[in-house]
């Protein structure tokens, strides 16, 4: 009924009718045509979007900054946390049985990829910078046959931990928890649990232990190398021309199509400024308060050093995003 009604209104007049409600929805959410929130306790972080034909059901829902979730989904359970930065893709499943703490948690930048259902009857809870791939089932119970004929049934939550990937096809069983740092092969399924800085696959289950090794200097250069190469292409193959210039500490970018856009890596203290209105600069030595390189008229900051952003631009968007393809990610520190 809700789909047919408050969900075929176009997304302002929906955010008003939420408001009414009592449900806080930040600056620039966007609701998708057919999409509905239902809910006694909402909270919705500026920057987010709702696909179309989307439900998201929960007393209590919490959804960061940023936070993009795909059409055609459907989210029914006690609780939903999504952290800022979160991806949720196309006709993803949340729901089944529902218990008083059924709950759906996910820490900052995870991503999960369409196609997947997830039941969370106990909790399933995943840390910051985690994945799960397309086709992925994770189940909190098993049963079916009764447990008064000796058949087994077991209710256990989910835990995933920080920097975790579970690529395609997964299937993960009731009570596993899964450490930190933590890659796991395609059709695997998971019904132990697997300890930090581990690699598991096949069947039955192998895990490797402490298979990382930290990347060497010279390998780190080299591997910036190539990012940026591989973005300067990304963008002259988007009809986008590119001037290129050395700094004393660093490189810079300028990028043009009807306007110009500036990337600027430094690799240890420079005195730069901005000379474009769409800009990025990229920081890779240690420094102090990167927020004072705002005063310098650059509209986005990133630390690769610390991990963090703040500040937005077109094309630091972009970067970012490209950089995600390697597993790359930053925290927001805005204010």
């Amino acid at each position: 009924m809700q789909v047919l009604t408050i969900g075929l209104l176009p997304s302002f007049l929906k955010k008003i009718i939420y408001r009414m409600k009592g449900y806080t929805i930040g600056r620039g959410v966007k609701l998708g045509l057919g999409s509905v929130i239902i809910g006694k306790d909402v909270e919705i972080g500026k920057g987010t979007s709702v696909g179309f034909l989307t439900v998201i059901r929960g007393k209590k829902i919490v959804i960061g900054k940023f936070v993009t979730i795909g059409s055609l989904t459907f989210m029914d359970t006690e609780r939903i946390e999504l952290g800022d930065d979160c991806r949720i893709r196309e006709q993803v499943h949340v729901g089944g049985l529902s218990e008083p703490g059924s709950m759906l948690k996910l820490g900052k930048r995870c991503c999960i990829m369409q196609m997947s259902n997830l039941n969370p009857a106990r909790p399933i809870i995943v840390g910051d910078d985690s994945g799960i791939g397309g086709d992925c089932l994770l189940f909190t119970h098993a049963s079916w046959l009764s447990q008064l004929e000796g058949f087994p049934v077991k209710f256990a939550p989910i835990t995933i931990g920080k920097n975790v990937w579970i690529p395609w096809r997964v299937f993960i069983t009731a009570g596993v928890t899964i450490g930190d740092n933590v890659l796991v092969g395609p059709n695997t399924v998971i019904s132990k649990d697997i300890p930090s800085n581990s690699v598991a696959a096949g069947t039955p289950l192998k895990i490797s232990s402490n298979v990382f090794k930290p990347v060497n200097e010279n390998s780190r250069k080299k591997i910036l190398n190539e990012i940026f190469g591989n973005f300067v292409k990304h963008l002259e193959y988007g009809s986008f021309a590119c001037e290129f210039k050395t700094l004393d500490h660093g490189r810079e970018w300028i990028f043009s199509d009807h306007e110009k856009h500036q990337v600027v890596y430094l690799a240890g203290k420079q005195d730069v400024m901005a000379s474009s209105k769409d800009n990025i600069l990229v920081l890779d030595y240690d420094h102090d308060d990167m927020k004072k390189f705002l005063d310098k008229k650059f509209c986005m900051i990133i630390s690769l050093v610390k991990k963090e952003r703040v500040g937005m631009s077109d094309v630091g968007e972009e970067f970012v995003r490209y950089l995600s393809r390697h597993g790359i990610r930053f925290d927001r520190v805005d204010d």
